[in-house]
């Protein structure tokens, strides 16, 4: 049934692309179908773990799936941002330079991120893997840049080529691709164990943006187009985070590590995972606060944010995995909503410059609202539901005594006030410029994203429990202890969260507060542009808006600290040089450089031959 599915769908993506030619925005209607079908379909294989599903063979080899707990949880995250961000491509899809290609490449690209997570074997998991890695890559430069398409290219086949050496290693090794079976026999090659850990981890931090690979998320997700950067974060960037679960949890690399130097109580091989995603931490949140543009803040906040993923998923405790695989959900839902605001924006306005922006609360106060769930819930802050992701991940590294990890993730928990609250102040906040007085909120189509992503953030911040039971059972299946629950309430080694409690409390202030604000007498209303300089004209209101260089005596702190943009940039430099030599030495128009050559070649032939 499954691989019927996935058949069936590859021809709807193909027809779309048909239908397209003809109408553009009916293809663009049909993502909305699709998606959405493909979402309700999915959700019926909830409970089906095990089951094998064929899709073809050819010779020895098979292209087959498998269903599992871990691989329905990600999947369905996948889907549902796909089917939501697709209520938006029917209002942008008429800017694209190939609108056909965008809504096929859209649809392939979610199966194809869903036919890599049922993987039965390695070697369907790297051709779905690609697959969604070179349709994403083609509708990448339908948005602002090529450029970005290239880094993204990159920084992709440092992970394709790793995965793809590690998977003929296995199976020169083992005789298999079947990812269980490997898993049972992978402890018989102890000598490649390091080797293996290194190249499959690899492909899942290149494509969760760890550091020093996440040069890529700001150039993708700040070029993309408005409606797949939402796609590149919230989902996209996901597949690394399944590689990294797949690595550190299913295949039995902890156990071929038990006898190797531990850091912390972790072999050093894990410990530098963790390292590196802590490091991604800090990193992401610096540079996020340092942006104007709000997309490529975004895609800092990603990089940040993946660290705690992947850092949650390492630990591999009960708390500490299960803090992780939740950061996978609450990410994806903060993340696309916070994308799928700045889009609204974008259309409205023209712009995700933030020094361009401003007061536009009171014309988009729906898009505004979803914004401000959407980075309450990054920042860590209850009642919504980043709050306990990221609340079990510090508890496990408490209870593991990892300070150095845990002083970085408070860092970064606290550095997103900072980038988060950017946006908010300078594009919703503050004073509306003159030329965005007659903006209107985005169509109701447009808002449906934003609706779905906020109630879920709401909902599963009071009742992380639903989905915390469900990773419960993701973590029996690993061989990880269950995490326990009982109701609302969370329990760990170190404490109880009661998240029902906080929320009445929450909500019980914020009545109190709405009392006190209603009771007392109201100030005057005024115009934005009310002139309060003593009767004196303002010839340039957007001055008043303070948006520029909102950070700037922060940044200065650490302006002048090493870059890895810069050092990838002198470094593409250099070989930009080398190649302008090369080019002008022998391949060069100028006959005397031919006849030069010529002379060279002759002569070392001569010398050889002498030799010889």
């Amino acid at each position: 049934m499954f691989a019927q599915l996935m058949i069936y769908f590859m021809l709807f993506a193909v027809g779309t692309f048909f239908v397209s030619k003809i109408n553009k925005k009916a293809g663009s209607y049909l993502t909305i179908i699709g998606s959405v079908a493909f979402l309700i379909y999915l959700y019926g294989f909830k409970d089906n773990a095990g089951e094998v599903y064929n899709l073809f063979s050819f010779g020895n080899f098979d292209i087959s799936f498998v269903t599992s707990s871990y691989a329905w949880y990600f999947s369905m995250i996948m889907v549902l941002i796909y089917s939501m961000i697709s209520f938006m491509n029917p209002f942008f899809i008429e800017k694209y330079s190939n609108p056909s290609a965008y809504n096929a490449f859209y649809l392939v690209s979610m199966a194809a991120s869903v036919g890599m997570f049922y993987s039965k074997d390695f070697l369907t998991l790297f051709a779905f893997y690609e697959v969604a890695v070179w349709t994403s890559l083609f509708i990448i430069p339908m948005g602002k840049s090529r450029k970005a398409s290239v880094i993204y290219y990159t920084m992709s086949s440092i992970g394709s080529l790793s995965l793809l050496y590690s998977i003929f290693l296995m199976y020169t090794k083992l005789g298999t691709f079947d990812i269980q079976e490997v898993g049972a026999q992978l402890v018989n090659i102890p000598q490649y164990g390091v080797l293996l850990f290194f190249l499959i981890i690899l492909s899942g931090i290149t494509k969760l943006g760890i550091f020093p690979f996440y040069t890529w998320l700001p150039a993708a997700h700040g070029s993309a187009p408005n409606t797949f950067s939402p796609i590149l974060s919230g989902a996209l960037v996901k597949i690394g985070g399944f590689i990294s679960m797949i690595t550190v949890a299913v295949l039995p690399f902890s156990k071929m590590f038990e006898n190797h130097v531990k850091i912390m109580g972790y072999p050093f091989e894990t410990y530098i995972i963790m390292i590196l995603a802590s490091i991604s931490i800090v990193v992401g949140t610096l540079m996020a606060i340092k942006q104007d543009d709000a997309k490529k803040l975004i895609a800092y906040s990603t990089v940040s944010n993946s660290g705690y993923i992947l850092l949650g998923i390492s630990i591999a405790s009960t708390t500490g995995f299960a803090g992780g695989m939740m950061h996978v959900l609450n990410h994806a839902l903060a993340s696309a909503a916070m994308f799928a605001t700045i889009g609204a924006v974008y259309y409205r306005t023209g712009t995700t410059k933030m020094s361009e922006l401003g007061g536009l609360i009171k014309r988009m106060p729906i898009t505004f609202t979803a914004y401000l769930i959407a980075i309450i819930s990054l920042a860590g802050i209850p009642p919504m539901s980043g709050f306990a992701s990221k609340w079990l991940i510090f508890q496990a590294l408490v209870s593991k005594g990892m300070m150095f990890t845990a002083i970085a993730a408070f860092f970064g928990s606290v550095g997103s006030f900072l980038y988060v609250f950017r946006p908010l102040s300078t594009v919703f906040l503050g004073q509306l410029s003159p030329k965005h007085n007659e903006l209107k909120e985005v169509p109701f189509l447009m808002q449906i994203p934003m609706w779905i992503f906020s109630g879920l953030t709401i909902f599963y911040g009071i009742f992380p429990g639903k989905v915390l039971e469900y990773i419960g059972i993701i973590e029996e299946k690993v061989g990880i202890q269950k995490i326990h629950l009982e109701g609302t309430k969370i329990f760990t080694r170190t404490g109880m969260w009661d998240s029902a409690v906080i929320f009445w409390v929450f909500t019980f202030g914020f009545i109190i507060a709405a009392i006190i604000y209603f009771m007392h007498k109201k100030s005057k209303k005024v115009g934005l542009m009310d002139t309060y300089t003593s009767a004196e004209f303002i010839y340039d209101p957007e001055r008043y808006h303070y948006a520029k260089d909102y950070y700037a005596p922060f940044e200065r702190l650490y302006n002048t600290t090493l870059s890895v943009e810069k050092f990838f940039n002198s470094c593409v430099q250099k070989l930009s040089e080398f190649g302008g030599l090369l080019r002008t030495w022998f391949f060069n128009d100028n006959p005397v450089f031919t006849v030069f050559w010529v002379i060279v070649f002759i002569t070392v032939i001569t010398i050889w031959g002498g030799i010889l």
